[in-house]
């Protein structure tokens, strides 16, 4: 943690003496780590990916799935417990998608891979903490809608059947997408709840991305919710000062409860882009010029903007400097998604440092970082990738 809070100290400007030792470091100029022959493996490179994916898949299968769900409030109680290992499994999925797309040595095991998490994610054990709030997300019969954890699903799903083909989960994508199509259509405001009382703006994306690419690869058309909700964010639920997406509101009476975070901002953003692009450009715009700080080649993303008051929580995790270390993760995945290459290595330097890694018997595991954190940040790198193979075709 130390070493967490010399980085963030460093990028935030306010601590030049401590950021002149970190700099000073042998690990910075090489970004590499050794292994058990003493071979240098670059920290940002496919090999060192591999190894990543090795443990994480690893610490996720280690998860005993016939257990029951976690109960949370979806507040206070059980956040980390009910939510961090449902989005660990989603944010993996999305890693293993773009590591099948440009390593096609270990496609294979890649694919697999997504298989697994995808059925993984319909379980009591990952999903049914919403079960509480709307009744039970899978199963014989379910028609349950829960933004959270079908968005995320939808999302995956349809990226495996980009991937692969494969028509395996098909009557579920579609189940899936017309029960969200509905409960967008059917709300009031076109907004849905994250839990029985609470409206995340930044929850709701994930399905609508998850739609617009249903829409693309099954030819289908929902673009009327995508519209109408973007019509009432932006009536609605922007920041004035800032210009930001809100982060939690009340969509009955359309009021702004909390203001714009760099978690909830950073997550959307990787979102937004398919669900609109133009839009996507505006935010991330402002989220890079508001909270995002530069030092000497590396970055980290505030947790509130400038003048803004805000706390850590949960979600957050400790701030350091107004600096959170979840935005900056999460961060990491919107730079690389709006092709803004130098901000997304340079985060990612910060996270390398930051996250103490360790590499034995051919797996990598960021020591300073939970699973969820090291599969959000190993999307984002794999984003990042993905998208300069992609610069090079012809």
């Amino acid at each position: 943690m130390r070493l967490l809070t010399a980085i963030l100290a460093l990028v935030a400007f306010e601590a030049p003496f401590a950021a002149a030792a970190v700099l000073s470091s042998p690990l910075l100029p090489s970004l590499s780590i050794l292994d058990e022959s003493s071979n240098a493996i670059p920290l940002l490179s496919l090999e060192a990916y591999r190894a990543e994916f090795r443990h994480l898949r690893k610490t996720l299968h280690e998860i005993d799935l016939s257990g029951p769900a976690i109960e949370t409030d979806g507040w206070t109680h059980n956040i980390a417990e009910a939510e961090w290992p449902f989005m660990a499994f989603a944010y993996f999925g999305y890693s293993c998608a773009n590591l099948a797309a440009i390593d096609t040595e270990l496609r294979a095991d890649y694919v697999d891979e997504m298989r697994f998490l995808i059925n993984a994610m319909q379980t009591d054990r990952l999903s049914g903490f919403v079960s509480p709030h709307f009744g039970p997300p899978f199963g014989a019969g379910s028609s349950n809608v829960s933004v959270f954890v079908h968005g995320h699903f939808l999302t995956l799903a349809v990226r495996h059947r980009e991937t692969t083909a494969d028509a395996q989960f098909d009557a579920l994508i579609q189940k899936v997408a017309e029960a969200l199509d509905r409960a967008f259509a059917s709300s009031d405001a076109g907004v849905l709840k994250s839990y029985r009382d609470m409206w995340w703006i930044s929850d709701n994306l994930p399905a609508l991305a998850g739609l617009a690419r249903y829409d693309s690869l099954f030819r289908k058309d929902t673009r009327a919710v995508r519209e109408r909700f973007l019509r009432t964010v932006k009536q609605h639920f922007i920041d004035g000062p800032t210009g930001l997406l809100a982060t939690y509101v009340d969509a009955d009476r359309y009021q702004i409860l909390q203001g714009p975070r760099g978690i909830s901002i950073m997550y959307g953003l990787h979102f937004l882009k398919n669900v609109s692009p133009e839009f996507a450009v505006d935010q991330y715009s402002r989220a890079r010029a508001l909270l995002v700080r530069d030092f000497l080649g590396l970055s980290a993303a505030r947790e509130f903007p400038p003048g803004a008051e805000g706390r850590a929580d949960i979600d957050s995790g400790p701030v350091f400097f107004g600096l959170g270390p979840s935005a900056s993760g999460f961060a990491i995945a919107a730079a690389a998604v709006m092709n803004d290459e130098t901000t997304a290595v340079s985060l990612l330097k910060a996270a390398a440092l930051a996250g103490i890694p360790k590499l034995r018997n051919g797996e990598l595991n960021y020591t300073a970082m939970p699973p969820v954190g090291q599969a959000v940040i190993l999307f984002g790198k794999t984003e990042l990738m993905r998208t300069r193979a992609l610069k090079k075709r012809p």
